[in-house]
Formats: C-alpha cells, sequence, structure tokens
C-alpha cells in the first residue's frame, strides 16, 4: 500500500512540474521508475537532515536546501558525526542516488534531490559506484574526494546538467572533465578534443594512469587536477593550455616525460609540479620557444628542457 501510495504521489508531483517539452514529460516518467526501483524503508528528519534507509542496507543523508522540497545528497551524519571529515563515513559499494525522496508518517513529504553537497562522500574509499539520477542540476566542488576505490558513474540519459561516458563524469556538454574514477584501470587516456576545462581533483589518486594527452582545446587544469597519479609517466599538454593550477601534479613522482605544445607557456601556479619532477623528467617545448619557457613561473626550474 505504502509503494503506490508513493508512486501516486510522486506522479502527481512529475505531472504538475514546470516542464512542458515532451523531452520532460519522458524524464518525468523515467524519474518515477527509477525512484521506485531505489526503495526506501524508513526516513527521520533532524536539524533539517533527512536520514534515509534502503533496503540494500545502505543509508544516505539529505539535507534540505528550501521551501520548496528540494534536498541535497549530503556527508554521512550518521554515527554522531558532527563533520564530513569526523570518523569513517558509512557511504560504501554501489550508491544509487534516486530522485526523491519521501517522509513523514504517511510519506507524504516528497523531496526532489537536486544536488550532490561539497563533501559528500569524502574519504568514502569503499564506494565502488555511484549513480546519478536526471534530477542532480548541481555536484558542488570536493563532492567525491578520497574515493580512492571508486571503478565507475553512471548518470541517467535525460540528466540536464551531466553525463557519463566510459565511466567518466563529465558535463552534459562535454566541456568539463569532472571525475575520474580513481580505480579506473586505464594506463593511457586522450581527454577529449570536447573538453576544456579539467575540473579540481579530477584525476586525483588514481594509480593506474601512466599516459595523459590533454586534448587542444584544453584552456585550464584545475587545483590538485592529478594529484597523487602516482604511475603517471608522460604528460601530453595540448597548445592551447594557459592555466595549470596548484598542485596539479604533486605526488606524481615517476613523471618522466612532458610534452607542452603550447606557444606560449601556461601559466603555472607557484607549486604544480614535485622538485623530482623538475630534477629528473624531460620537458620539450615547441621550436624557438626554449627561452621563453625558461623565464617562466617553474618552466625554468626544470633540468632537461629541450625544443622538439
Amino acid at each position: 500500500m505504502k509503494k503506490f501510495y508513493f508512486a501516486i504521489v510522486v506522479a502527481a508531483l512529475c505531472m504538475t512540474g514546470c516542464g512542458t517539452s515532451k523531452k520532460t514529460s519522458s524524464s518525468n516518467q523515467n524519474e518515477v521508475w527509477q525512484t521506485l526501483l531505489v526503495k526506501q524503508l524508513d526516513a527521520q528528519i533532524e536539524n533539517q537532515i533527512i536520514t534515509v534507509k534502503y533496503n540494500n542496507g545502505s543509508t544516505l543523508c539529505y539535507k534540505i536546501l528550501d521551501n520548496f522540497g528540494n534536498v541535497s545528497l549530503t556527508w554521512d551524519h550518521t554515527g554522531g558525526r558532527k563533520d564530513f571529515n569526523d570518523g569513517p563515513s558509512s557511504y560504501k559499494g554501489d550508491i544509487s542516488i534516486p530522485s526523491f525522496i519521501v517522509s513523514g508518517n504517511n510519506e507524504e513529504f516528497v523531496f526532489r534531490v537536486m544536488e550532490i553537497d561539497q563533501n559528500a562522500f569524502y574519504g568514502c574509499s569503499e564506494v565502488r559506484s555511484i549513480d546519478i539520477p536526471f534530477s542532480v542540476l548541481r555536484i558542488m566542488n570536493d563532492a567525491f574526494k578520497g574515493c580512492t576505490g571508486l571503478e565507475k558513474f553512471t548518470v541517467n540519459e535525460n540528466n540536464q546538467s551531466y553525463k557519463a561516458d566510459e565511466d567518466i563524469l563529465f558535463s552534459k556538454d562535454d566541456k568539463m572533465v569532472i571525475k575520474y574514477p580513481a580505480k579506473k584501470q586505464t594506463k593511457e587516456y586522450v581527454i577529449s578534443e570536447d573538453a576544456s576545462f579539467i575540473c579540481t581533483e579530477a584525476f586525483a589518486d588514481n594509480t593506474y594512469l601512466e599516459k595523459i594527452t590533454v586534448g587542444n582545446f584544453v584552456t585550464a587544469i584545475s587545483d590538485y587536477a592529478f594529484k597523487n597519479c602516482k604511475s603517471l609517466k608522460t604528460v601530453e599538454l595540448g597548445g592551447n593550455v594557459r592555466i595549470i593550477g596548484k598542485e596539479s601534479f604533486f605526488g606524481c613522482t615517476n613523471i618522466e616525460l612532458i610534452n607542452s605544445h603550447g606557444i606560449f607557456p601556461p601559466h603555472n601556479s607557484p607549486k604544480v609540479f614535485e622538485d623530482v619532477t623538475k630534477e629528473n623528467a624531460k620537458l620539450y617545448v615547441p621550436k624557438m620557444q626554449l627561452h621563453n619557457y625558461s623565464r617562466r613561473l617553474e618552466w625554468s626550474d626544470f633540468k632537461n628542457i629541450s625544443e622538439y
């Protein structure tokens, strides 16, 4: 009876939504079905946090965002945790985020999951996969920080903001590489020519990558983008990279070769590479640009720099 009531409530909410296109109507039907597949057992509200238990044994916490029924999947508040880094989180295994959650004695309150909070999965080293519904419109910075066991992302095909390709999380338009799973077992990866921005910690903690090729249309590599990619040996930087963020290649102590194809040296933060990289790695730059690189921040510290 509860399942039937839940289906009616959610369906009614969908039909009274603000979308008018045929695509939105189809999406709403899929959204109801996906939510029913992720079976909710219990929900408790305390201090604007909704703690929900599911029949697969997982428990997820949601933060109420506004008075319109929107919530954010947030960090684990169970077990007396007062902060996102306050002891181990219980989030683990395969996480399937529903589009809706319900609460109340008669399940009369319906909430739409439209965001993944900052540090939502902080330090969740036992999370293997994350399935994102199409109701999620925003994913905050550091949402997957420390997910060292993550193998793949999946995203509902009707999501308007995000997509997954080869288990990697991208913005819907492919312009942003958001998160490359730390446990994705691929030795070489070429960033699409469609991408222009590599997000904070996008490739951090992957221990399988040996070669990364940054596409020619990437203009910015954010802070910590490749941090602790300990197997990384070869880095190809596309010709349009303009900015490389703080500690982007820290912890990448096995880099042997960097090919920078930009006529204009990328503007580095004060610390991008480890000292051992600048000491041992070979840096190749475009012809006639050796002098230009050798007087720029950090590039000037490389001991083995040549034109190609």
